[in-house]
């Protein structure tokens, strides 16, 4: 991934992505089969076994919290990541705003609009949610075009658990999911990314504009 930030994990560093065209990839529904998670059949499985040995809680189930509004994620601290990284544990990144919109409890599918202090304004990101009682995961998939036109594919999956007035140990992880070949050598490999975290636990939901 190139210098830039296309999300807050992802800052001007050489091997992260820049700040690119964002277009959304979605299925076009969960399949009706009780025993898939949602997001399954949406990024692919050995992504999310990649996601989940880097740390990343999931939780799993068919009764997801109704989550929507706008929460802000400050600080974000890296936790871990599964490749040689430049940066830190602890690393901090910019703040993120993360609007949830649109929760269809029928067909688990919600939209996310994410905005990271100028850094990136994403608007209508789109995917499925799983998750039981207050605890939720979130499974983006994104493709993202370079200044060159070179398309790569990426997977965002945020995870916590719902409170009155936020969410509570706020998590998310930016894995490569297809780098198309990288022709240019400016991304890491499939399956590598990083989590990071609300370093005080505690993302809250706020009213007025992100930055």
């Amino acid at each position: 991934m190139p210098a830039g930030g296309v999300q807050i994990l992802f800052s001007n560093m050489k091997y992260l992505f820049p700040i690119l065209l964002l277009s959304l990839m979605i299925g076009s529904c969960c399949k009706d089969n009780s025993d898939l998670i949602p997001g399954q059949d949406f990024i692919p499985d050995d992504i999310l076994k990649d996601i989940k040995a880097n740390g990343q809680i999931i939780y799993d189930g068919f009764d997801p919290p109704m989550i929507e509004g706008r929460y802000l994620m400050t600080p974000v601290l890296l936790v871990s990541s599964n490749f040689n990284d430049p940066l830190q544990i602890g690393h901090q990144f910019v703040d993120a705003c993360i609007e949830f919109t649109e929760f269809n409890p029928n067909n688990l599918t919600l939209k996310a609009n994410i905005n990271e202090g100028g850094e990136l304004d994403g608007h209508g990101y789109g995917g499925f949610i799983s998750g039981k009682g207050d605890n939720f995961t979130i499974y983006i998939k994104l493709e993202n075009e370079d200044k060159e036109g070179h398309k790569v594919l990426q997977a965002d999956v945020y995870s916590g658990t719902l409170e009155p007035g936020g969410i509570r140990n706020l998590q998310r992880s930016v894995f490569m999911i297809d780098d198309h070949g990288d022709p240019n050598g400016d991304y890491i490999e499939n399956g590598q990314g990083r989590l990071a975290k609300d370093g005080d636990g505690f993302s809250e939901k706020i009213t007025s504009p992100c930055f």
